[in-house]
């Protein structure tokens, strides 16, 4: 018999407060039982005196398993070719308990390798984008070149070069007829997609363009840099809006919000500010010395992620700039991170060597990942999210562009 004892303050936090089974063991034939040992699972306890015919006992065992096996087992004496009549083994099930009583199942963790890979580049891949029509990937690399890439065939389609330095920050403009890269070099580039010609280099900054984004309108550029200055550029001539200089660190990633009124930016020293476009600073926002390596706005544009050196993901309220998440997404630095187009997901990307995908649901992301793509040898440096939401591309130091696909139950 097996029934369920409450455990002293029902919130069962410690080992003394699992779940308490007591336990009735009744010896039901006509001879005294020698000692034997009576389990829960792995709890044990001996019954040295044994048990005279026709009585009972009842023992106390603690567990966390709502289904424990229970065995008896009879420590004889005599030995027997057949020992099995000494031995009980039974599964028994508890009442019903206070779900805290029970044991936290171990999640399970899907793991998933590429379904296409893309080699050309000759030195680690540190920036990527698809196109806004989601049929290309461009590709920037510490090779100096930027690759422009067939997604349905992994097929190179174009090098471009002309930079003299690694190409670190890329965007497609919204209707996908140009492609804006940033440099080592302090430039920005503009480039023509149809033909690979370059139709204007710009001279942005003192030093690294780390990061850039275009306006969903394809008016604006903005660049973010370690000679720490962000700067607004017209489109389609690279013409000079503003540079804000106003007490920053380095500068490591920028990104317009989806309806231009705000630009959110990320420093070297864990900083991240939301600034109006039109010039009102709303938020500075500091919760770690840590350096930013990638922020995104979710695509309604309530939520901004940013993500960190130490491998944490911290989510903001845009609209009151509280902060509304903190998790360790990788155990070492993760290097990018990307909105899914409906806000379902967000992806992010590691010195790990591996990407992982994150389901927003009940308001919060879920702190365990739902899959964990892995492939890449080494870093992997970059990664976006397909605008038709179904496909990632992810770059790395083993030189190669990785296709991957979303769950297969999940894809939209």
């Amino acid at each position: 018999m097996l029934v369920a004892v409450e455990p002293p303050g029902g919130d069962c936090s410690l080992p003394e407060d699992w779940i308490r089974l007591q336990v009735i063991i009744a010896n039901q034939g006509g001879a005294d039982s020698p000692a034997f040992v009576v389990q829960a699972d792995d709890i044990r306890q001996i019954v040295s005196e044994g048990l005279a015919a026709g009585d009972e006992i009842s023992l106390e065992l603690m567990s966390q398993n709502s289904t424990p096996y229970i065995r008896v087992d009879v420590a004889s004496q005599v030995i027997e070719s057949n020992e099995q009549n000494n031995l009980f083994i039974g599964l028994l099930s508890t009442p019903e308990v206070p779900p805290i009583c029970l044991k936290t199942p171990t999640p399970v963790v899907a793991f998933q390798t590429a379904d296409l890979v893309m080699e050309g580049h000759t030195a680690s891949i540190v920036s990527v984008a698809f196109s806004p029509d989601g049929n290309w990937v461009a590709s920037g690399s510490v090779d100096n070149t930027m690759r422009l890439w067939r997604v349905d065939q992994g097929q190179l389609l174009r090098t471009m070069q002309g930079h003299p330095f690694p190409v670190i920050s890329l965007e497609f403009t919204p209707n996908g007829a140009n492609l804006i890269t940033g440099s080592m070099d302090g430039q920005i580039r503009i480039w023509q997609v149809s033909n690979g010609s370059l139709s204007r280099t710009v001279n942005a900054h003192a030093g690294w363009v780390n990061g850039l984004d275009v306006s969903s309108d394809g008016r604006m550029i903005v660049t973010g840099s370690n000679d720490f200055t962000v700067s607004l550029w017209r489109l389609p001539n690279g013409n000079p809006i503003e540079t804000i200089d106003e007490g920053m660190s380095a500068v490591t990633s920028v990104v317009f919000s989806p309806d231009l009124s705000t630009l959110a930016f990320g420093e070297a020293n864990g900083t991240v500010r939301i600034r109006r476009v039109s010039g009102e600073w709303l938020f500075n926002l500091k919760s770690t010395l840590i350096g930013v390596t990638s922020l995104a706005y979710s695509p309604d544009g309530s939520l901004l992620a940013t993500a960190f050196e130490d491998g944490t993901i911290r989510i903001w309220q845009t609209s009151d700039g509280n902060l509304a998440q903190v998790w360790k997404s990788h155990p070492l630095a993760t290097t990018e991170l990307a909105f899914s187009p409906d806000g379902r997901w967000l992806v992010t990307s590691s010195k790990d060597g591996t990407l992982r995908l994150w389901q927003y649901s009940d308001q919060a992301f879920q702190s365990v990942p739902t899959v964990i793509y892995s492939g890449h040898v080494g870093a992997v440096r970059c990664v976006d999210f397909s605008p038709r939401g179904d496909q990632i591309i992810s770059g790395g130091d083993d030189h190669s562009l990785r296709l991957w696909s979303l769950p297969e139950a999940d894809a939209p």
